[in-house]
């Protein structure tokens, strides 16, 4: 019997440590990664026109959870009550996600005052240099929502049905962090993947062209820069706007007809110089922009 009570009080003992030391861990990271606090960081330095900060080196235990919940904070707060209407996938290809460290794709807003339409019968957009602090492109494929989304998709036959236009896109983040060497993943969400400004070109009934087909050459002043195709998001053009629909209304956003959703770069990132560029997406449309100083 003396025995028993003791193996009783024994094992009492150590699950009295074990939880104790489970809640100092939980009060210390909650402590240590409050999201308020890391959103009004990235916005003060976007706010100040400064590089985006690095907050893992300041929360070694900032999670992507904790990432996310920072963005959402950040996002509410930039756009200041108005409604996203568009979002963006990052680093959808195993490549770049061995290059920052990431376990799979991450998700963004894009905020509206970013937006730019490419009309041919309209000049060139300018994008200035001067605006970025290190500015990349992306060509992208742009998903034009038909109708609302509000709820999990369950398939991407059900995400089809959402979708009434596909867009030829370039995205234009801005990849300037305050310690390049020091980033990772967790810095790239909570800063919305880097995002600054994008480009959508005029869109196309979604029938008229498989997005996974579709091949694009970017070149600037005349030279290639940048050559991919629709499957190099995800493998799968749909597979990647389903993964996009469903991981931002897990994180408390919903969608609106006429948002568009761009899901990865086609090709590579690629450094934003002063020139004429052109992209030539095919049967979905071309696009041409400059870089000015």
């Amino acid at each position: 019997m003396t025995s028993w009570v003791m193996l009783r009080q024994v094992r009492c003992s150590r699950l009295f440590v074990l939880v104790a030391l489970m809640v100092v861990f939980s009060v210390g990271r909650a402590a240590g990664a409050d999201p308020a606090a890391l959103a009004e960081k990235v916005l003060s330095a976007v706010r100040a026109g400064m590089p985006f900060p690095v907050l893992a080196g300041d929360e070694p235990s900032l999670d992507p959870e904790g990432a996310y919940a920072a963005q959402k904070i950040y996002a509410d707060r930039r756009l200041e009550g108005k409604n996203p209407d568009a979002f963006k996938a990052g680093l959808t290809t195993e490549a770049t996600q061995r290059r920052f460290g990431a376990s799979g794709p991450v998700a963004g807003v894009l905020f509206p005052e970013g937006r730019r339409d490419f009309l041919p019968e309209e000049p060139e957009p300018g994008i200035s240099l001067k605006n970025f602090g290190k500015l990349m492109l992306e060509t992208e494929v742009a998903f034009i929502l038909g109708e609302s989304v509000t709820k999990p998709l369950k398939d991407e036959a059900e995400f089809r049905k959402k979708v009434a236009f596909l867009a030829p896109a370039i995205e234009l983040p801005d990849l300037a962090f305050a310690d390049m060497k020091a980033m990772k993943v967790t810095d790239i969400i909570a800063s919305s993947v880097s995002a600054k400004a994008y480009l959508l070109g005029r869109p196309v009934p979604v029938d008229a062209v498989d997005p996974n087909a579709v091949e694009v050459v970017l070149a600037r002043d005349g030279k290639e820069v940048n050559r991919g195709r629709g499957t190099d998001a995800l493998g799968d053009q749909w597979r990647a706007g389903l993964w996009l629909v469903n991981e931002l209304l897990r994180l408390g956003w919903t969608f609106d007809a006429g948002d568009a959703l761009l899901t990865g770069a086609l090709g590579n990132m690629v450094p934003g110089e002063e020139g004429r560029y052109g992209a030539d997406f095919g049967p979905l449309g071309n696009l041409s922009f400059r870089i000015i100083p």
